[in-house]
């Protein structure tokens, strides 16, 4: 499963980057919810589109990057990766549907570099 798990947040990376945004529902729940420091930035698959599609307009040459896959629990269906994007380094989470799908991405500002 942490492969899978992997490869998802990969894909979901990669999507982002290259602006895909309408593709994102191949790798995120459609109720998918993401918080920034405890603070929810979207709470579905449309304003996941609308999200990145702002962070691309407002930083159009930032990319995501994961920097570490740190571990996965296959028993809570999370695994945690640290994410960099626009100098910045996120203690990411993320939970998975049983369907393999991203439902929930909960990080949190480490430090900006």
């Amino acid at each position: 499963m942490s492969g899978s798990h992997k490869n998802t947040v990969e894909q979901f990376t990669q999507t982002i980057n290259n602006r895909h945004v309408n593709h994102l529902d191949n790798v995120l729940d459609n109720n998918v919810e993401k918080k920034d420091n405890t603070k929810t930035v979207f709470s579905n698959i449309q304003e996941a589109r609308e999200y990145y599609s702002m962070e691309h307009e407002a930083n159009p040459s930032a990319q995501w990057k994961i920097i570490d896959f740190k571990q996965d629990d296959s028993n809570k269906n999370t695994a945690q990766a640290t994410i960099s994007y626009n100098n910045h380094t996120y203690n990411t989470t993320y939970k998975f549907n049983s369907d393999g799908k991203i439902q929930n991405i909960d990080s949190h500002l480490q430090q900006q570099q």
